[in-house]
């Protein structure tokens, strides 16, 4: 894509935008009109203590057109409109329900009633020695100029930020137009770049920076504004909203560039077969992501995997968002994308800093997970060193279930095991629960023999007598398997976990029938 032409396009249409939007740019300041402008022939019969803007300014024949006049616009009575007291006590009081800047009226001799109304009310009064239309018409002409310099500033500036093709040298521009200050880009708080310099800030304006592909909230491009120095904040926030298409431009380039860096850490098929024969040879497979991951054989780890859903489409600015967001979690743990997610590990001494790691994640890109429509998982810890493969399929497994239960949600395999297995159907991620979650049982020598008793016995709803029956065993003989089965990890007297287990069970059991039923076939 050519990012150069696809802000050069943004460029014209903004600056068509602009031309019709009179209301943006710089407005005039009333204080300074007063001094040195189209109104400092007027006299002020009573000056507001605090200034206002000028967005416009509107000649008032009759008292119902004050009624259609709009904020910060200056009302300029007629003539006839200023021969009576009473009509300008009425004016003053319309103008300002509509939050005028100023109101004018044509020189005469105004009781104190009327200048004290303008008093309480709070809004300039002034008097014009001349025909107040001229006036009206001297401060349209003012205005329109006002209007034109700042369409050629912007203009200016957008010009030069379609140049740029990094976030850095966006905002760099952006501060250079606007006198040196600090222009940041933020992420819920977390800063993305910045360029310019500020002392003591007086304020801060602020604009959404979204794309039509990501409308999540919490994505921001800041102005700090010197408190030693008159900035027109009117202007800066213009400013920021013309800058906004350069910086997602440079912003989707980046991201560009860094997924195709990240291709060799994406590649991660053979992380999630439950199947752990590949396990040995995995490291050799995959030396660059665990140098990636920061991985050291013989410490032990957490794996965290955030999940998103595999039918929806990929999007580039969120895996830069999510690493930014990440160092909240673990300043020094990369996040590496990877097949239908993003994957990171924490080194984890201790079991119960698996809580309180599942709590940070909560609690530092909780929301922010909600609002991608992300989930994510732990894996648990491990008392003695484990595979990287292993604790990444009950990272993984773990989202998944996260993510079927609602978007924002985290879960910890630990709190899962066998219950895991109730939030799929595919028979192929069951079974890789059973690995997981019941390892002694998968890895003993008759574990058919002992799936297939064990599955009896849930079906004959834990009847001893009738599970005998039924695979033609003497009761001590299963009595003596249900022995071995609560040695070997299987939680048959938890009623909390009794159904996961049956289903299970039956996975395997089915899989090993369709096994032993192939096999007959294919022999002579």
């Amino acid at each position: 894509m050519n990012w150069q032409a696809l802000a050069r396009s943004i460029f014209h249409w903004i600056i068509r935008g602009a031309m019709r939007r009179p209301g943006q740019g710089r407005r005039l300041d009333l204080s300074t009109v007063l001094a040195r402008g189209s109104l400092r022939s007027t006299t002020a019969l009573y000056l507001a203590p605090s200034s206002t803007v000028i967005d416009g300014v509107m000649i008032v024949p009759h008292l119902d057109a004050i009624r259609r006049v709009p904020p910060n616009t200056v009302v300029v009575l007629s003539t006839e409109m200023g021969a009576g007291g009473w009509l300008v006590s009425a004016a003053l009081r319309h103008a300002w329900e509509r939050r005028s800047s100023a109101v004018v009226v044509p020189e005469s001799r105004y009781s104190s009633t009327v200048i004290g109304l303008a008093e309480r009310l709070d809004i300039t009064l002034l008097a014009a020695g001349q025909d107040p239309a001229s006036v009206a018409l001297d401060l349209a002409a003012e205005i329109g100029a006002a209007r034109s310099v700042v369409d050629v500033q912007l203009a200016n500036l957008v010009r030069a930020l379609i140049k740029e093709s990094t976030v850095t040298g966006v905002l760099r521009g952006i501060s250079q137009h606007l006198g040196g200050i600090l222009i940041a880009l933020e992420y819920d708080g977390v800063l993305v770049a910045s360029a310019g310099s500020t002392g003591k800030d007086d304020g801060q304006v602020s604009v959404d920076l979204r794309s039509q592909e990501n409308s999540s909230r919490g994505m921001a491009l800041t102005a700090q504004i010197p408190a030693d120095e008159a900035y027109d904040r009117q202007f800066v926030r213009t400013a920021l909203e013309m800058a906004v298409p350069s910086v997602q431009s440079a912003w989707l380039q980046v991201n560009s560039r860094e997924d195709r860096d990240a291709v060799p850490s994406a590649a991660l098929v053979d992380l999630t077969p439950f199947d752990t024969a590949a396990d040995d040879k995995f490291e050799d497979r995959h030396r660059h992501l665990m140098t990636e991951l920061g991985w050291h054989r013989g410490q032990r780890y957490v794996a965290v995997w955030i999940w998103h859903d595999p039918n929806e489409p990929h999007r580039l600015e969120r895996t830069a968002v999510l690493r930014l967001l990440w160092r909240r979690v673990g300043i020094r743990r990369p996040l590496a994308e990877v097949e239908e997610g993003w994957l990171s590990i924490i080194p984890c001494e201790e079991d119960q800093r698996v809580a309180q790691l599942q709590q940070r994640v909560n609690a530092k890109i909780g929301r922010a997970l909600a609002e991608f429509h992300l989930a994510a998982g732990l894996s648990r810890w491990q008392a003695e060193n484990v595979t990287l493969p292993a604790i990444v399929r009950e990272a993984k497994i773990a989202a998944e279930c996260a993510y079927l239960t609602g978007p924002g949600n985290i879960l910890a395999f630990g709190s899962l095991n066998v219950q895991a297995a109730t939030f799929f159907m595919n028979q192929e991620t069951i079974q890789q629960v059973a690995h997981l979650a019941l390892p002694q049982l998968m890895a003993a020598p008759d574990r058919e023999q002992m799936i297939s008793s064990l599955a009896s016995y849930l079906d004959h709803h834990s009847s001893v007598s009738s599970a005998a029956k039924a695979l033609n065993l003497h009761r001590n003989t299963l009595q003596t398997r249900l022995h071995r089965a609560r040695e070997l990890g299987v939680p048959l007297d938890d009623p909390h976990q009794l159904l996961a287990t049956h289903m299970i069970l039956h996975v395997l059991n089915d899989v090993t029938s369709r096994t032993t039923r192939h096999a007959r076939k294919d022999s002579p």
